[in-house]
């Protein structure tokens, strides 16, 4: 018998079962009375395999190597894990709870357990470590990847190959580090970037903005991208270069400029709102029309300081919402606080505008903001969902401990409307927001509700102490 026929029939048979593949009776030559000769014969053909010398493949295909140095996640917290990611009526905030802690502990989820996480692991990769980076790509095409290491080994060698966002976030480091090293670094790549690149890299400029890259920013005039050519204008502006920031005269246009009081003239300053704009869009209408202009440029066309800018401003809601929205665009917190203490429903106000990014903020930046625009609301804390999904989404932040002591003294979630009390959009922000030091009195102030709403905002608050306090991982 040859391995022909070895192959072609008796083959079939070890792998399927003689049942699903009975062998050929003809075959079968039984070396015993007692025995049918199927076991001999299957015996034949495992021994066979054995010998059998693999066809050579057309292609190899290499993996790359991933060099991932955070620690695994520690096994007892891998099921819950799992678990709550899994969950059918969870919301975002969970995950983006979570994520935030595996990037700050430098924690990865166990290579096991990606396939099931799937969604997870594909949002938030850049938070997950090289392995889950590795894993998200493996269905991109091989042009569209880059290489996969941990963000805190990024340098000047290499700041060009992981993804826009950690570059963007290395090069906003650099820039307060060393602003001429980091024009440096853009100037080297500028003309291998694609426009959206451009774009994002040179948004970090604001920070350090100085006269040093007013010859690179001069080289921008003629940028292929329009958004580029316009930030570079705004930029050339702030530094009382030729070029006149674009958008500065459509808010001059709008601004009323009159004198009031007796004895002491002042300035008084007010949005005159155009006639097509109505009252639910006005707040849109100063987002797009008042976040490319400075705090320096408007004060300096009226002939006052920034502060006294906030002041002239003090009875106009609407210049005083522009104000911090340019505030927030421009990362200056100490002008936003005078802001919003003219204009305490400064929170809901940038909601309606459709405030989507406090752009390059440091975590320390964006927990001060979110302070800055809810304390005003101290004894009125709001109990509208959006306002707090929204102030979660925009900030990627725990909740500083001053905003969270505001929603659990208020004893917040016993307070929202009857038919939202308990559901799983309320606790889980909450719960995905709160700060360690608050976890306890937020698990008291949750065993007020039924245990089935409780499940996965305590089954996290449960993961989070235990990524935390798993000492294994430092």
């Amino acid at each position: 018998m040859n391995w022909i026929t070895l192959h072609a029939k008796v083959l079939p048979s070890l792998l399927g079962g003689t049942s699903r593949h009975p062998l050929p009776g003809e075959l079968i030559h039984p070396s015993s009375p007692s025995s049918d000769g199927t076991l001999e014969m299957l015996s034949l053909m495992g021994q066979a395999l054995r010998f059998e010398r693999p066809s050579t493949p057309e292609s190899f295909i290499v993996e790359p190597e991933i060099k991932d140095e955070r620690k695994i996640i520690a096994d007892g917290l891998r099921r819950p894990l799992i678990r709550l990611l899994t969950a059918k009526n969870a919301t975002e905030h969970p995950a983006r709870a979570l994520a935030r802690a595996f990037d700050r502990l430098r924690l990865r989820p166990h290579p096991f357990d990606l396939p099931l996480i799937d969604v997870f692991v594909r949002s938030n990769a850049e938070k997950l470590g090289p392995t889950a980076q590795h894993w998200a790509d493996r269905q991109k095409p091989e042009g569209e990847t880059r290489s996969y290491f941990d963000p805190e080994l990024l340098d000047e060698s290499n700041w060009t190959q992981p993804t826009l966002s950690r570059r963007v976030a290395y090069l906003e480091q650099r820039r307060r580090d060393d602003a001429d090293a980091a024009r440096a670094l853009v100037e080297s790549t500028w003309a291998q970037e694609e426009a959206d690149a451009r774009f994002r890299l040179l948004q970090v400029f604001q920070t350090r903005l100085s006269m040093a890259d007013q010859l690179f920013l001069s080289t921008l005039e003629k940028d292929r991208a329009p958004r580029v050519r316009a930030l570079a204008a705004r930029f050339l502006a702030r530094l009382s270069a030729s070029s006149e920031n674009p958008s500065l005269g459509a808010c001059l246009e709008r601004i009323k400029q009159s004198q009031s009081g007796l004895l002491r003239r002042r300035t008084t300053l007010q949005i005159e709102l155009p006639a097509n704009v109505k009252d639910q869009a006005a707040s849109r209408w100063i987002l797009q029309t008042f976040t490319d202009v400075s705090f320096g440029e408007l004060a300096g066309r009226f002939k006052v300081t920034e502060k006294e800018l906030i002041e002239s401003a003090a009875k106009g809601e609407p210049l005083l919402l522009a104000l911090a929205l340019i505030a927030t665009n421009e990362r200056r917190l100490d002008l936003l606080e005078p802001v919003v203490a003219n204009l305490p429903n400064a929170w809901e106000r940038m909601f309606e505008a459709g405030l989507d990014t406090l752009g390059t903020m440091t975590e320390s930046e964006r927990q001060r903001w979110e302070e800055i625009v809810v304390h005003p609301y101290r004894k009125d804390v709001p109990t509208t969902y959006s306002l707090w999904d929204w102030l979660h989404r925009i900030t990627d932040a725990e909740a500083p401990p001053s905003v969270m002591s505001i929603a659990l003294h208020a004893k917040l979630l016993t307070k929202v409307p009857e038919h939202e009390r308990g559901s799983a959009p309320w606790l889980e922000v909450i719960a995905a927001t709160c700060p360690a030091s608050q976890r306890q009195e937020l698990r008291e102030q949750l065993t007020k509700f039924d245990q089935s709403q409780t499940v996965t905002p305590l089954a996290l608050l449960e993961i989070l102490d235990g990524m935390e306090n798993d000492r294994t991982h430092v």
